[in-house]
């Protein structure tokens, strides 16, 4: 039996890649959820995917899509997941409860931290459900736990992300990072918590290859 992927925002820049990867695997059917019926129908003409047109803050049109589609799994790559309101977590609990895996890409801390008041009710289902998997923090602390193996301490782990002038930026990455800017943030230095304003401290880095002068 073919297993089935629906991704939401699918049609992004992260949700697109993400649902080229899969198709080439050859062996799952990936669905493409989004509210941009023309965008849809591009994207899957493009791909392969199959188009699904869905408002996900419709109770209506998310209920029917979950009960008519039957996915293995929901992926929500669309955000910004920092304006997902009072019940933030609705995808993710319907999904569970429907018996359907769930993943999403989040990178707003509060929205991944609180995620977990939803693992009892996964586990109570059955399912998997993970959430943050994006750049930050999974794919970050995969590569730091990747360099820390056999090391008998590790002192300090620094993290940039350094997009390329001509990396394409979706409009719900920009208003995530507007949503952020000035306000405080919780850091640990020192051995104890303090606050900084989010995007207000500035760092030049100059990124090297062994035996390549910098530009």
């Amino acid at each position: 039996m073919t297993e089935r992927v629906l991704i939401l925002g699918g049609y992004g820049v992260f949700g697109s890649r993400l649902a080229i990867q899969l198709l080439r695997r050859g062996h799952l059917e990936v669905v493409v959820a989004g509210r941009d019926q023309s965008k849809l129908d591009a994207f899957c003409a493009h791909c392969g995917a199959i188009p699904c047109r869905l408002d996900r803050d419709s109770d209506a049109e998310l209920d029917n899509a979950l009960r008519e589609l039957s996915p293995t799994l929901i992926v929500d790559a669309a955000g910004p997941f920092q304006a997902y309101g009072a019940d933030r977590f609705r995808l993710a609990r319907k999904a569970i409860e429907a018996g359907i895996h769930y993943l999403d890409l989040a990178d707003d801390r509060s929205f991944v931290l609180g995620f977990s008041q939803l693992d009892r009710l996964a586990r109570a289902h059955g399912v998997s459900a993970l959430s943050g998997a994006s750049s930050i923090p999974s794919l970050s602390a995969a590569a730091a736990d990747a360099l820390c193996k056999n090391l008998n301490e590790c002192q300090l782990i620094e993290t940039a992300i350094v997009p390329g002038n001509r990396a394409p930026r979706g409009v719900s990455v920009i208003r995530a990072i507007l949503s952020q800017v000035g306000k405080p943030i919780r850091l640990w230095r020192g051995g104890r918590f303090g606050e900084a304003a989010c995007w207000g401290e500035t760092k030049t880095i100059t990124l090297s290859v062994p035996g390549v002068p910098p530009p």
